[in-house]
């Protein structure tokens, strides 16, 4: 066996310290990372993807031997020709720029898999928002036929407060239309929207419906998905208060506990009957499923009875400011 190194000089020289090979790796291993990012792995080209990565690594096997045997053998009097020579060196290059080109693939595998993680992540969350767009589009025709359902009935007993009605109409859908590409709103965007549906809800009840909005300071900037109060509002108002002669008043509330939004709905109606089953029609329906498509299931939708009468509908969400993207039409003229 041979005896143990010397010194730290003659030790770093066993192990190849300051050989040529090892400069040769340090000098090429960027330019191999480089072009490992260019490689194309697809199946089409796979094979000679590997024929020329192979033979790259030749290439450079034997461009180090000759180095090292330029070095090695410079002034010497006596030295054997290159061909001699070479077995020699490939078997003492070929171990180290294997170890390097294993570490090239590795890290380049390792880039490919966190980039394909990430767009995998982004083609998730653009198909989760075209799914929420695409209900937010089902839930807006039905809320327009509704309240066009009411402008007819009006326009035969007050003209001019079916009219009103259409331009409070006008302008809310203008609103509602410039976030047709967005799945989040503000919910001081959102609470602006309610508050317009209840004006013109107000136009079709007279002195019948009664409303206040009630908002937390601190929430403006929450991110809520578009329209997501409107079914509640408009469940309150035709099960709440529709049937009622005198009418009745309607609630909206938000506000913010530690990393928690909630949203409520309530009325002072005829309330919920006694252990019967909630109906839920398409809105409340979308409503759920429009939670569960942005949530998952951190996210809760209660229907209740209220003590004094009346029933009352609430939202919990996880609490997250709004991103503010670019708005389709944003400052754009009516």
């Amino acid at each position: 066996m041979p005896a143990p190194p010397r010194n730290l000089s003659a030790l770093l020289h066993e192990l190849g310290v300051g050989s040529v090979v090892w400069y040769a790796i340090a000098v090429g291993l960027p330019f191999l990372l480089w072009g490992a990012r260019r490689v194309d792995l697809t199946h089409e080209r796979r094979r000679r993807t590997v024929l020329v990565v192979l033979g790259v690594l030749v290439a450079l096997m034997i461009v180090t031997a000759a180095t090292e045997f330029a070095v090695a053998y410079r002034g010497a009097p006596r030295k054997p020709t290159f061909v001699q020579y070479l077995p020699t060196a490939l078997r003492e290059t070929m171990l180290p720029w294997l170890a390097a080109a294993g570490i090239v693939v590795a890290v380049e595998a390792r880039r490919r898999s966190i980039r394909a993680a990430l767009e995998r992540e982004r083609l998730r969350a653009e198909v989760a928002e075209q799914r929420l767009i695409a209900l937010t589009g089902q839930l807006q025709p039905h809320f327009l036929f509704n309240t066009l359902q009411g402008i007819s009935t009006l326009i035969h007993r007050d003209a001019e407060a079916a009219d009103e009605m259409l331009a409070k109409l006008s302008d809310l859908l203008r609103d509602v239309l410039r976030y047709r590409h967005s799945a989040l709103v503000p919910i001081e965007d959102e609470l602006r929207f309610i508050r317009t549906y209840l004006e013109i809800a107000h136009l079709r009840f007279a002195d019948r419906l009664t409303f206040d909005i009630d908002v937390m300071p601190g929430v403006a900037d929450a991110a809520v998905p578009l329209f997501i109060l409107q079914p509640l509002v408009e469940n309150a108002l035709s099960h709440g208060i529709g049937g009622r002669a005198r009418g009745g008043h309607v609630r909206v509330r938000a506000w913010r506990a530690d990393d928690r939004l909630s949203m409520e709905v309530s009325d002072d109606g005829a309330g919920m009957p006694n252990g019967a089953p909630v109906h839920e029609g398409i809105g409340l329906s979308n409503t759920r499923e429009r939670l569960r498509a942005t949530f998952g299931e951190d996210q809760r939708l209660v229907l209740d009875g209220r003590a004094g009468g009346g029933s009352v509908a609430r939202i919990e969400i996880p609490y997250r400011r709004h991103a503010a993207p670019a708005v389709a039409g944003a400052g754009a003229g009516p």
